[in-house]
């Protein structure tokens, strides 16, 4: 069942630091932290800058967490600059910011799961400023359109199923960037999961969009209709989301959660601060 948009997470502004004035008007400062560029936005300033900017030119936001920073040191090459290169890095993990703490950061804490409900609540409100938002929804069934159809009738979208394996196969990337670019739209929102909705964000450049802000925002909209429980809110404020999400699909996600996210601590002691030393 979708929950109402009256509903949809709020903007989780008493669990995220205020945002440090710009230098100059318009620019967003950020934190480099673990090799990325996390923006210093609330969720928010986050969602006004992302419908503000969907005009000229191209633009798009990453929501690493811990699992995303391993993959991008693990591939370095490839990914590290795609995170780098992205308009908004917005942090999307408790550890990560706990781990900032600890280096005397403090980054916003901003979920892409959050971010897209916020997004879909005042796009069906119409409370947004700027004119309407056309969004294209890249990666779910058809059959998540009718649940989204139901649940926010006010919006202009469409659904843009992805084949599986895209995370192994440069081609069907390729095919699936292709056919964003046949379409008309504001948003794309790339639920595909890391590391194929970043490289397809990136795709979507160099095939020469002009505008339009691509979202990588891995299961957001599986959680916003229900094909997946997200974890309760008392269990998110601990941290235990990854645990509550390892509980629910233990063969999908423990080798993520148990092996692979853990390496993040490597990397932040190979990064930490000479505050340390």
């Amino acid at each position: 069942m979708l929950p109402s948009p009256a509903m949809a997470p709020a903007d989780a502004a008493n669990d995220e630091p205020p945002q440090a004035p710009p230098d100059r008007p318009g620019e967003i400062q950020h934190a480099e932290f673990l090799g990325l560029r996390f923006a210093l936005l609330t969720q928010r300033q986050a969602l006004h800058a992302i419908l503000e900017n969907t005009g000229a030119p191209y633009r798009y936001v990453v929501t690493p967490n811990a699992y995303h920073v391993v993959a991008a040191h693990e591939d370095p090459s490839r990914l590290l600059p795609i995170y780098r290169a992205a308009w908004l890095s917005l942090c999307d993990s408790r550890i990560i910011r706990t781990l900032a703490r600890l280096d005397r950061h403090s980054l916003p804490l901003v979920t892409g799961s959050d971010l897209v409900a916020s997004l879909f609540a005042a796009l069906n409100r119409h409370d947004h400023i700027c004119a309407p938002k056309r969004i294209l929804v890249v990666g779910p069934s058809r059959g998540t359109e009718a649940a989204l159809r139901a649940g926010y009738p006010s919006i202009d979208f469409e659904v843009l199923s992805a084949p599986a394996g895209l995370a192994q196969s440069a081609e069907r990337r390729l095919a699936v960037a292709r056919a964003c670019m046949n379409r008309t739209w504001d948003i794309a929102l790339l639920c595909v999961g890391c590391p194929a909705q970043e490289l397809i964000a990136q795709a979507l450049g160099e095939l020469g969009s002009k505008s339009g802000v691509a979202l990588c925002v891995g299961a957001s909209i599986d959680f916003l209709t229900g094909v997946r429980a997200r974890a309760p809110l008392w269990l998110q404020k601990l941290g235990l989301e990854w645990a509550y999400r390892l509980m629910r699909e233990p063969a999908r996600m423990w080798r993520r959660y148990l092996v692979e996210s853990p390496r993040i601590l490597r990397i932040f002691l190979a990064h930490r601060s000479p505050r340390w030393r």
